[in-house]
């Protein structure tokens, strides 16, 4: 009993630092804020992270475990058609649930990625490569199209779909709509998937049903 209050405590707090960090970036956020948020003294703080950066790298290690989730569905026995229409529809549902998570990783990018440019130089990269593998084999399958730069779509993937969330303000003020408009939701699969099958040679119209 003990633990799991110790867990949806930590769990708390995680959500809070998160809601901060995603606002203020590292160097402007708060403790204080980040307490009073999670509704706990701001010392029971230090009893599950030793110091600000330390939570900060947490939070951040976890969003991007959840980002790259999706990039699992990526292997040479699939389907590209299938794989990348359903990368794409788990992506835009992640900015659609979890726009402050996106919007922390893109501050942390902005600013030099100064606490997880190791982690970006090394296991992300081997991830990275990993999956730029896959889809040199569906090339030279002639699965997709020869003109195909692997490492550019993968980054093509994360820079369009991530865009619905790191931007929303932005689609907001020129459409009047973000994800959490149904339609607008639905537009965005509909075309993303469009756009990529399309530049991969992939016809897209298959997939029409399912968005």
């Amino acid at each position: 009993m003990e633990l799991k209050k110790s867990t949806q405590k930590r769990n708390q707090l995680l959500g809070a630092a998160l809601d901060v960090f995603s606002v203020y970036g590292f160097s402007g956020a708060s403790l204080d804020e980040i307490a009073q948020l999670a509704q706990m003294h701001k010392s029971n703080i230090f009893y599950y992270y030793e110091n600000k950066e330390a939570l900060y790298i947490e939070v951040l290690m976890s969003v991007l475990q959840k980002w790259l989730e999706p990039l699992q569905l990526f292997s040479v026995e699939q389907d590209p058609e299938t794989v990348l229409t359903e990368y794409i529809m788990q992506k835009i549902e992640y900015s659609k649930q979890h726009a402050k998570a996106s919007k922390l990783f893109a501050l942390e990018i902005i600013q030099g990625a100064p606490y997880i440019h190791s982690v970006l130089k090394g296991s992300i990269k081997k991830h990275f490569k990993r999956k730029v593998k896959v889809i040199q084999h569906w090339i030279d399958a002639g699965k997709v199209s020869k003109d195909l730069d692997p490492e550019i779509l993968i980054l093509n993937l994360w820079t369009i779909t991530q865009s619905y969330a790191d931007f929303d303000v932005q689609f907001e003020a020129l459409m009047g709509k973000t994800l959490r408009n149904r339609n607008f939701h639905q537009r965005a699969v509909k075309h993303t998937v469009a756009l990529l099958l399309n530049s991969c040679q992939i016809d897209a119209k298959s997939q029409e049903s399912n968005v």
